[in-house]
């Protein structure tokens, strides 16, 4: 039997707020289940207690849900009309879609970044060829289909559930006013997680000190419009100190007792090649603590030149890190300065300092400079030539984001061979990038859900290997400072949370004949931080670095050693003695961590 809206309206609305429940649940399930490896050690009965501990959020987000249900179904009671019943299906049909999409398409996301999707993620959508390049196709052959499916076998489902409703005979309006009012104050009530004076908020559903224990107990489109929300309003995450304080503060961290620095180089005009490498983590690399067979050219390297063991990314994502490398400014959470042209412009580049000495300068990618905005920043600071995935040979094999790195580095070395000295060689690798599918044996059949990432870490190893043998056959090589650093680190086998200072750990190497004898093969292990390459390069090469506020000359002896780093929801702060972590989630500062001196820290 059919049931009349007027009475029933309520409990109408109670099914469709259980359809969305049991839609979460289901969508929880396909997360936990997708990132079962991370589960390993956890007790059952811990990790089953998600369910439990994301009730607030899911009703939170059940509820504004059925927002357009609630206006649709009092639309046809107030008018007795048909049609907003037949429109209600179909707009629930268009929410489900959007639930199931976040669902599918935040399983990689947090694969290559451990967040759940935000904002941030949302952005670099304005660019879905990215998006989908980036993709592997096993990833693109489930999700979609997984969208499919899901989406017919709920909106089934949904059909069933709101199947008996039907226009009511009139009757005393009274009756329709009291059922609007009456799902109106329980959504509200849903909507707010109760009448506490703080409404329901994204942590709320964290409880754990295991990250993905809470990722997952926090409903996924609750908090990607969360992070819509907030980004919108956004203003600063920080809170906001006066310049007086600002400036003490800085002037503890950067001050040095004397501007002075020791020269590991034979020549202050030297030839440079900085190469950013694409998310190598310091886990792949022997001598900054890693595993020992990953990266062996690399670690051989490292024996003639100069390693920086110890030393930290500013961000997490490419365009954060390329900010930190060419302008030596840190990363901020959520958002990146290279993706507002009115900021980035105000920043200094070790590029334009090469320029203003003659130096010949270039950067090459094999990708498309498009991702991160990557591009306008680039050609903002005057590069003299500036090469992608376009510029290449259409003939070269590509892999899904443009070319591999062993064509990347080929290419540089045509370059270089006719190149006027000094040069400045900026250049980017990304066969590291997921989906790692660059033209390479599989050797190593270990590393979990990184297998991939580690296989690409060495294919790039040996691409770099081939780069520096050929590379010595030129007379340009003799008078050329090598420069490894990586833009961010990476998640590695070992499964660092990526508030940890270990996540943000990566190499930076110097190498080359250049090198002092007495200097090679020497391991800085001091903290440093991504940020200070630029004042420690312009530093051995007499340059001025004193328009670069944020970054540290490593060789001056009388510096303070620190690095500091960025995640979404906060920031950590990393020195010689230890390391500290603040999160900053709903405007409350939360300590999270602190490490006794020298505790993890390589």
């Amino acid at each position: 039997m059919k049931e009349h809206l007027q009475k029933k309206l309520p409990v109408l609305l109670f099914r469709h707020f259980i359809f969305w429940m049991f839609i979460f649940q289901i969508t929880r399930s396909v997360f936990l289940i997708w990132n079962r490896e991370e589960l390993a050690g956890i007790p059952f009965s811990e990790y089953i207690t998600v369910y439990f501990h994301g009730f607030y959020l899911d009703t939170a987000m059940a509820s504004y849900l059925i927002i357009p249900s609630f206006l649709f179904l009092s639309v046809a009671m107030f008018l007795q009309r048909e049609w907003p019943l037949r429109v209600n299906k179909i707009f629930s049909t268009l929410l489900i879609i959007i639930v199931i999409t976040i669902t599918i398409a935040e399983l990689p996301i947090y694969d290559e970044w451990h967040i759940k999707l935000n904002y941030k993620a949302v952005w670099f959508m304005h660019d879905p060829s990215e998006v989908f390049h980036t993709a592997s196709w096993a990833q693109l052959i489930f999700g979609i289909p997984a969208v499919v499916f899901f989406t017919w076998l709920l909106r089934k489902m949904f059909v069933r559930i709101t199947a008996n409703a039907k226009i009511p005979d009139r009757k005393p309006i009274y009756i329709s006013i009291a059922s609007f009012f009456v799902s109106a104050f329980l959504i509200f009530y849903g909507m707010r997680g109760g009448f506490q004076q703080i409404p329901v908020q994204v942590s709320d559903a964290y409880f754990s000190n295991k990250n993905i224990l809470n990722v997952t107990s926090a409903n996924s489109t609750f908090n990607l419009m969360s992070s819509i929300i907030e980004n919108s309003r956004a203003g600063e995450p920080y809170k906001l100190m006066t310049k007086e304080e600002v400036k003490k503060n800085l002037d503890g961290i950067f001050a040095t007792t004397k501007d002075t620095t020791i020269h590991v180089l034979t020549t202050t005009r030297p030839n440079v090649v900085l190469v950013v490498l694409e998310g190598w983590s310091a886990d792949g690399v022997k001598c900054c603590g890693g595993y020992d067979s990953i990266t062996p050219f690399f670690n051989e390297m490292a024996q003639q030149g100069i390693i920086f063991s110890n030393c930290y990314a500013s961000g997490s994502l490419s365009d954060q890190g390329m900010a930190a490398i060419f302008s030596a400014f840190p990363a901020q959470p959520k958002t990146s300065i290279i993706t507002q042209p009115g900021k980035y412009v105000h920043l200094p580049s070790i590029n334009s300092f090469f320029k203003k000495e003659g130096y010949h300068t270039s950067y090459m990618f094999g990708g498309q400079l498009s991702y991160g905005n990557i591009r306008s920043y680039m050609y903002y600071n005057n590069f003299d030539r500036i090469l992608e995935d376009k510029d290449f040979d259409g003939s070269i094999p590509r892999i899904k984001l443009g070319v591999a790195d062993e064509y990347l580095f080929s290419r540089q070395l045509q370059e270089l061979q006719n190149e006027k000295e000094p040069f400045f060689a900026g250049m980017f690798t990304e066969s590291t990038h997921a989906p790692f599918d660059s033209p390479m044996p599989i050797l190593f059949n270990w590393g979990g859900k990184e297998n991939m990432y580690i296989n690409a870490m060495h294919y790039s190893d040996n691409c770099i290997k081939n780069f520096i043998a050929d590379a010595k056959k030129y007379p340009w090589y003799k008078n050329t400072l090598f420069i490894f650093v990586s833009d961010h680190s990476h998640n590695s086998p070992k499964s660092w949370a990526f508030n940890q200072p270990e996540y943000r750990h990566m190499p930076m190497l110097f190498f080359g004949d250049v090198l002092k004898p007495e200097f090679r093969g020497m391991k800085y292990d001091s903290v440093a931080s991504q940020t200070d390459l630029a004042s420690t390069l312009l530093h051995q090469l007499d340059m001025d670095a004193s328009e670069f506020h944020y970054s540290k000359n490593l060789f001056n002896p009388t510096i303070h050693h620190c690095a500091f780093y960025t995640f979404d929801e906060g920031f950590g702060f990393v020195d010689q003695d230890g390391s500290h972590i603040t999160w900053n989630t709903d405007g409350r500062e939360e300590y999270l961590l602190e490490n006794t001196p020298g505790e993890k820290l390589k």
